[in-house]
């Protein structure tokens, strides 16, 4: 997974979900802390989990949803971002906030990893699978391109290793690239795939309404303080 120019990314998504969103990025002078405008409405799904069970959206009503999206065979961020929401999910139960929130991932691979390679990966950075407070959810490709690129505007693609490589050299050149950090990930060591899925890092919120109010660029790095302080002004509105 490659992340160049993670603020355009933030943008691209921001205009993609509406005016709300452009003016939660640009008309907060501290980067929207002091506000949680309605961005959009995330969209409604039925999938599989990594339990091989399906899962509806609906579900998650009343709860605030903290969304990523997550390639299983990652050797960079991704790795990061699992071992963030295991972190994560420590502070919410010292925060007495845990049942109230759900951690919710979504595979950006679902032509080639399905729910039993999604539950080693989560294994793999410290949580328990069969520990549905965190759902990593796939479909079919089209119905995960639906629901990541349609509803929540968050782009990914599939490409051979040797073009990624290519890409992030000549984004490097124009200084639009900073070289990822370089991951252990055992089940890439396995499987070697001979491609890459670039994708947003974004980390998104939605509250018990299921509406869109908060968007991260780098879901690896918000710190747990700021994550809690917004998700308990959601579930206090």
């Amino acid at each position: 997974m490659r992340r160049i120019v993670p603020y355009f990314a933030v943008l691209v998504v921001a205009l993609g979900l509406g005016f709300g969103a452009g003016y939660w990025f640009f008309a907060t002078g501290n980067g929207g802390r002091s506000r949680l405008p309605v961005i959009g409405k995330a969209p409604a799904y039925t999938l599989t989990n990594q339990l091989g069970e399906k899962v509806s959206s609906s579900a998650f009503a009343g709860k605030v949803q903290v969304v990523t999206f997550l390639f299983p065979y990652c050797t960079d961020y991704c790795p990061l971002i699992a071992a963030h929401l295991v972190g994560l999910e420590q502070a919410l139960e010292a925060a007495g906030l845990a049942g109230r929130v759900q951690l919710v991932a979504f595979n950006v691979d679902p032509a080639h990893t399905g729910p039993q390679v999604m539950a080693d990966f989560m294994h793999q950075y410290g949580w328990d699978p069969h520990d549905t407070r965190w759902q990593y959810l796939t479909g079919t490709p089209d119905e995960v391109r639906r629901v990541v690129t349609g509803g929540f505007h968050v782009d990914y693609e599939q490409v051979p290793e040797s073009l990624a490589d290519a890409q992030a050299e000549k984004a490097e050149k124009q200084g639009l690239y900073n070289p990822p950090p370089q991951v252990s990930n055992a089940l890439a060591a396995a499987a070697r795939p001979d491609y890459d899925v670039t994708h947003n890092d974004s980390m998104i919120l939605v509250d018990p309404q299921g509406r869109v109010r908060r968007i991260y660029s780098e879901a690896d790095r918000v710190p747990d303080s700021e994550l809690i302080a917004a998700i308990s002004a959601l579930l206090k509105r």
